[in-house]
């Protein structure tokens, strides 16, 4: 075996073993992206001294057969051959190599002894072509893409960015507006004022307490506040998962972390959803679930439908101070194309179609978030107080992990712990001194139809 052909043999055994790394499964470091290209770099190094040193053997071959055929040593054949002499042809090939005189008649010239072809020079790559041509003599080129891997795509490494795309999560609105209390036990109980007085002639706010017109030196009438307790229960809200060892050793994009502020942000909005809608079971009680005991509920005008006769229901039920307006995504057509009532339809509540979108509704912020009932149902539509949930905090949310578990499948498991209570602290809406209009903190749109 040949020099030339040991290096060929030694250069395609590298290629194909960087080739096998770099179809290995999963993701790779940078040191093992540097190795892959330096063993390509090595292979195609070996295969560029092979194919010199074949032009070498070739050409010192050639020179010994000529030696024993001196008849041919000077002169070649004319056909398909412009070159007077072999010298003349050598002297072509030198000048171009050692000082890029170009000499045009290299371009398409190639030997032709006996009528066989042999090996032509390629001017562009500066090397022997005979292995390209096909059986008629005619030069065979391939392209070199990186679109095939075995045509140079094996080379390319694809690019990776440590970065995870997702979409901007919904604001949270209720922690931050409720009142928030820690819990050191798993219950709570809190002493509210009684304000579920019905009588009519007087003020119910005060819990009782009645003042009295009293003549001078007359019996004073005793009046004195009442009270009720309201308990608060934790619940437990978690998020659990499993990654392996691997996985965690070799993600690109920091898996602790990543799985830290998901099971946060998940958490979170699981519990402003409850917060809204809970049944109280199992989880906090929600103000869509306290029931009319809590929660004013208005019929809409108009089935499917949020008009301003529905808002103006709403706030004539409303006591609180710094109310929000929460609505469901949907519903944002409905109030985008809002006009004003039959007697004065003029006025809209978007004026022209240029500036941005208002951000309060009768003066009131209004957000658009996905925690609320869909257009049409009970709560897609809610004007609350928050300030009068009461929140209580068991357990802030905590993020273990544990390789213990799964040890013998290399697994470690990680779990996201939250423990939280919430309610309304009312039992019941405030009957203002007509002994028949009830108010509240809490005002939404039901699904019934009514005037």
């Amino acid at each position: 075996m040949s020099t030339s052909q040991e290096l060929e043999l030694e250069g395609q055994a590298l290629y194909k073993q960087a080739s096998v790394k770099f179809n290995e499964p999963g993701r790779r470091t940078a040191e093992e992206h540097a190795n892959i290209r330096q063993m390509m770099d090595d292979a195609g190094a070996l295969m560029s001294q092979s194919k010199t040193m074949a032009e070498l053997e070739e050409a010192i071959t050639g020179t010994e057969s000529k030696m024993h055929r001196p008849e041919e040593t000077n002169t070649l054949p004319k056909k398909g051959n412009p070159w007077q002499s072999f010298g003349s042809f050598l002297s072509a090939i030198h000048g171009t190599a050692a000082y890029g005189n170009w000499n045009p008649q290299l371009k398409e010239s190639y030997i032709k002894v006996d009528d066989d072809p042999t090996p032509g020079f390629d001017i562009k790559n500066m090397g022997w072509v005979g292995a390209m041509r096909g059986a008629s003599g005619a030069r065979e080129v391939k392209d070199l893409t990186e679109a095939v891997g075995a045509d140079g795509g094996f080379t390319v490494i694809p690019e990776y960015r440590n970065q995870l795309m997702a979409l901007t999560e919904f604001m949270r609105f209720v922690r931050s507006r409720a009142m928030v209390i820690p819990m050191r036990a798993r219950q709570i109980t809190l002493p509210t004022l009684d304000q579920t007085g019905s009588t009519s002639g007087v003020a119910n706010l005060y819990g009782g307490v009645i003042p009295k017109w009293t003549a001078e030196a007359a019996s004073k009438e005793e009046t004195q506040p009442a009270f009720r307790q309201m308990e608060i229960i934790a619940h437990k809200l978690i998020c659990y998962t499993e990654a392996s060892d691997e996985l965690l050793a070799d993600s690109a994009i920091g898996l602790e972390t990543l799985l830290s502020t998901l099971f946060g942000g998940a958490i979170a909005n699981e519990e402003e959803w409850a917060f809204i809608n809970g049944s109280g079971a199992g989880q906090p009680l929600g103000i869509v679930s306290a029931g009319c005991g809590v929660t004013i509920r208005h019929a809409r005008a108009a089935a499917g439908a949020i008009g301003i006769n529905d808002v103006f229901n709403l706030l004539s039920h409303f006591m609180g101070q710094s109310p929000i307006w929460l609505a469901y995504q949907s519903t944002m057509p409905q109030i985008l194309s809002m006009n004003g009532p039959a007697g004065n339809p003029s006025y809209v509540w978007i004026g022209n179609g240029r500036d941005a979108m208002p951000t309060t509704l009768m003066g009131f912020p209004v957000y658009f978030i996905e925690n609320c009932s869909t257009l049409g149902n009970e709560g897609d539509l809610i004007l609350a107080d928050w300030s009068k949930y009461v929140i209580g905090d068991r357990q802030t949310t905590t993020v273990d992990a544990s390789k213990h578990f799964r040890f013998q499948n290399d697994l470690t498991a990680w779990r996201a712990v939250h423990r939280v209570g919430g309610r309304p602290w009312l039992s019941a809406p405030l009957t203002l001194r007509d002994g028949t209009t009830e108010v509240s903190p809490f005002c939404l749109l039901n699904d019934a139809v009514g005037s």
